[in-house]
């Protein structure tokens, strides 16, 4: 069939140079002109079949422009090489004229394999050698095929360059979204079924749309910019979905019903700062939501008083926790003993925290040199190790990394960041106790009986572990700072662990001291500027026993004691407390223990707040305790009022002193309502 058709070539066409039929199986007298023009060197690739290259139709931009017709030039099109992107050209029709000329400039000496832009009417075809029409292309094609890119275009004279002829890129702005409907979109992983989407969707769109149509009716000069129309509000409602879809696949449920019930007790002064934030964001066009995650408040339906009461029913029996580090017996004095033998028989040797090395500490200081520990510097990772994202389909592990440094765990360079010290922890109460045992809350009657706190500690590495540098407690639930202190340890400091703690050597150089009876309350330093708010400097206990004594003055044993992590706050403190509410135990992790949901996750995922943020430029390094004590009182608090609005369904009462009243037998709630049950009937 190939030398049927290749054979018709050499017959005349019968259209002759009329002819417009896209690479003509016929010869016409133009081809025996073209033939005549090509360079020798390119006589044997271009004599190759026809029907197996397209040669043919590339040569045929190299033509004399005015031996074809008219409406030929109007039915050119744009003819790209598949390796490269042409620009387009808009220019007027009096190009078309200066096109021919230059077109057939170009026939009487035509560079060799140099691509060119011939003009036909109102469009622009680019024409070369493709790199495929032959079997062995020539070499200075090859060379200079970057250089014939750059020059695929004849340039415009002068008198032609100015508008309206203009050259443009031939990239397109993305489409716009199209509208949309209230139908959840597409994900490659459905956190729930589609009607539960479908529905969760409309809820949440009911809550906009009424927000909306409240500042619809009040709005008032900029304000009016604010309303968003009936798109935008669609548009809003699937992005909060969507973003919720992807990012809390997990926890999808909980987290858009906390965002509905958030923003149906909005009010309209709350929806007008969002929204004007919104706005005024740098893409205000954007209908997407650009503020945070709304901030659910937190209205239990009791009094302070009434939600002390309340407490004693969130308290957890530690007894059998000790195997994860709950402390509810003070070791002996055999068991400390024993302890410092073991100490003593392995000449201090620790593993390090950080890099897992094994090496000495020196309590004291090492007589020879003054060292407090040895092997010298500590290289490690700050970035805990992680898995990454797989792409759909891969279900190979994949390879740990660090999140610091995005280096392989395999990898044998060592660690990106660098420490002064090895450093070590133990978690063992007898080795605790022989640093400074524990003692049991005392009882102390001129603490007021209806008192709760929140308690945090931060821990710096010296020479005997993690000891106590800072304690903080805050009343609860209103979350007003009761105290809050630096502490000396009693071990030489390797590491203050400035990044977690937020503890500086200088803070604790500069401190003024504090002891039991004394004024404990920070000092005070007005600043130059005062618009600015005024320096806090706090006061430093002189030893972990003091800061403990301190403590006591505020708490006793009935006290509830609030915290997220309090095994390891009150080890760091040596205290053992009978009445404690751990939000860890509150919230417990799918896997149950020892694996825990961190404070910064249960913020964010119960009550879309933010905390624990990464410290702008000039701002203190470090967690705030203060912050941290006020994120677990506010969860314990979300726990009082879902506990409570379940017992209120069950028919408990509130009494007149604040007492709980247990449901009547003979009665029961239904449906909200109370009714009698049968046997009463």
């Amino acid at each position: 069939m190939a030398n049927t058709l290749a054979a018709l070539k050499s017959l005349p066409c019968p259209a002759g140079d009329n002819c417009t039929a896209f690479q003509c199986l016929f010869s016409h007298a133009r081809d025996r002109i073209e033939s005549a023009n090509k360079p020798v060197a390119n006589k044997t690739s271009c004599n190759q079949d026809i029907s197996k290259t397209p040669t043919t139709s590339r040569a045929r931009a190299l033509e004399d422009v005015d031996s074809v017709p008219e409406k030929d030039l109007q039915r050119k099109r744009i003819k790209l090489d598949s390796d490269t992107t042409a620009p387009s050209i808009q220019h007027s029709p009096d190009l078309t004229n200066w096109a021919k000329t230059q077109s057939s400039k170009q026939i009487k000496d035509p560079p060799v394999n140099t691509p060119t832009a011939t003009h036909k009417g109102n469009s622009t075809r680019i024409s070369g050698r493709n790199p495929l029409s032959s079997a062995e292309p020539n070499k200075k094609q090859t060379a200079g095929h970057q250089a014939g890119l750059e020059q695929s275009v004849t340039p415009l004279p002068s008198a032609l360059a100015s508008p309206p002829a203009t050259i443009t890129g031939t990239q397109t702005k993305p489409k716009s979204r199209g509208p949309e409907s209230l139908n959840p979109r597409l994900l490659k992983k459905a956190p729930a079924t589609h009607p539960t989407r479908v529905a969760l969707v409309k809820a949440l769109h009911k809550e906009f749309q009424r927000l909306n149509d409240e500042l619809k009716k009040t709005a008032q000069g900029p304000e009016k910019k604010w309303v968003l129309s009936d798109q935008e509000l669609i548009v809003k409602t699937l992005d909060e979905e969507q973003e919720i879809a992807t990012k809390k696949t997990s926890i999808y449920n909980t987290s858009i019903r906390s965002k509905i019930l958030t923003y149906k007790k909005m009010t309209l002064a709350v929806w007008k700062d969002e929204r004007s934030k919104a706005v005024s964001g740098p893409d205000s066009t954007n209908t997407a939501s650009t503020s945070k995650m709304a901030v659910e408040s937190i209205e239990t339906g009791l009094t302070p008083s009434q939600e002390v009461s309340f407490l004693p029913r969130l308290v957890y029996d530690l007894a059998p926790l000790r195997d994860h580090g709950y402390i509810t017996e003070v070791p002996s004095k055999d068991d400390i003993e024993a302890a410092e033998a073991a100490v003593r028989a392995c000449g201090n040797t620790e593993t390090c925290d950080r890099c897992t090395r094994r090496f000495q500490v020196f309590p004291g200081r090492r007589e020879m040199d003054g060292a407090l520990s040895s092997h010298g510097p500590c290289k490690y990772h700050p970035g805990k190790a992680y898995y990454p994202d797989r792409t759909p389909g891969n279900r190979s592990k994949g390879q740990q990394r660090f999140r610091c440094c995005q280096k392989s765990i395999d990898d044998e360079s060592g660690g990106c960041a660098w420490a002064q010290h090895h450093v070590f922890k133990t978690t063992d109460p007898k080795r605790l106790a022989s640093v400074l045992n524990f003692v049991h809350t005392p009882t102390n009657p001129e603490v007021p009986k209806d008192r709760a706190v929140s308690f945090d500690c931060e821990m710096g590495y010296t020479v005997y572990g993690l000891e106590l540098v800072r304690l903080t407690v805050v009343s609860w639930p209103d979350g007003e700072t009761v105290l809050d202190i630096l502490v000396r340890p009693l071990g030489e400091v390797l590491d203050l662990n400035t990044r977690f703690s937020g503890v500086r050597p200088e803070d604790m150089a500069s401190a003024e001291e504090c002891d039991v009876g004394s004024d404990h309350r920070p000092t005070i330093v007005p600043t130059p500027d005062p618009a600015q708010k005024p320096e806090q400097r706090l006061k430093i206990a002189a030893s972990p026993k003091i800061a403990r004594d301190i403590l006591f003055t505020i708490i006793s044993a009935e006290t509830p004691l609030i915290g997220h992590g309090l095994e390891n706050d009150m080890n760091a403190a040596r205290i053992i407390h009978p009445t404690c509410i751990d939000t860890v135990l509150l919230y417990p992790h799918s896997r149950g223990l020892p694996m825990r949901n961190g404070l910064k996750y249960l913020m964010q995922t119960k009550l879309g707040r933010q905390i624990q943020l990464d410290p702008a430029e000039g701002s203190p390094e470090g967690h705030d305790s203060a912050e941290d004590a006020r994120a677990a009182g506010d969860l314990v608090r979300l726990k009082v009022r879902d506990e409570w609005k379940t017992m209120r369904m069950k028919g408990w009462t509130m009494g007149a002193d604040g007492e709980l009243l247990p449901p009547d037998e003979n009665w029961t709630v239904v449906g909200g309502a109370k009714v009698k049950t049968r046997t009463a009937r």
